[in-house]
C-alpha cells in the first residue's frame, strides 16, 4: 500500500515550504490522494527527503488500513487504534479531573470568604449570606452525586 503524508509533514520531511509543495501539486509534479502527498512521488521529486520516522509511516499505514477495513466491513477496530483512543481519553479525563479539583478549591475558598464576611454583617445580611452559602453547598453536593 502506498504511503501518503499531509502537506505540512511532507514539506517538513523534504525540507521545503508548504507553499512549494502546493505549487508542485498544482503543476502535477506530485501525486496526491484526498489532499495527502504520495511518499513515492515526494521521494522522486525531492530525493533529499528524510523519512527517518518509520514509526510515523507505519502508523499512517495502520490508520489507512483501518479506514479501508472500516469502509468494506462492519468495522472492527484494531487493538492499537483502541489503545490510542483509550490513551487520548485518559489524558482528557486527567485534565478534566484537575480542573474539577481547581473548581472545588475555588468553591471552598469562596465559602470561607463568605463565612468570614458574615462576621462583619448585621443580622439580616448574615441570614442572607447563610442562605446563599447553604444553597451553594447544596448545589455542589447535588453535582457530586
Amino acid at each position: 500500500m502506498e504511503h501518503h503524508l499531509n502537506l505540512a509533514k511532507a514539506a517538513k520531511l523534504a525540507g521545503i515550504s508548504r507553499r512549494q509543495i502546493q505549487q508542485d501539486i498544482k503543476q502535477g509534479r506530485l501525486d496526491v490522494f484526498e489532499g495527502d502527498v504520495s511518499v513515492d512521488s515526494l521521494l522522486q521529486l525531492y530525493p533529499q527527503t528524510r523519512l527517518d520516522n518509520e514509526r510515523e509511516l507505519e502508523r499512517v499505514a495502520r490508520i489507512q488500513q483501518d479506514a479501508i477495513h472500516k469502509a468494506y466491513t462492519g468495522y472492527e477496530p484494531t487493538k492499537e487504534s483502541l489503545q490510542e483512543q483509550v490513551n487520548r481519553l485518559q489524558i482528557r479525563l486527567q485534565h478534566a479531573e484537575y480542573r474539577i479539583g481547581e473548581y472545588e478549591q475555588l468553591l471552598m475558598e469562596s465559602k470561607s470568604r463568605l463565612e468570614e464576611m458574615q462576621k462583619h454583617c448585621d443580622r439580616q445580611q448574615r441570614q442572607t449570606l447563610a442562605a446563599f452559602i447553604g444553597w451553594m453547598m447544596q448545589q455542589y453536593r447535588h453535582c457530586r452525586s
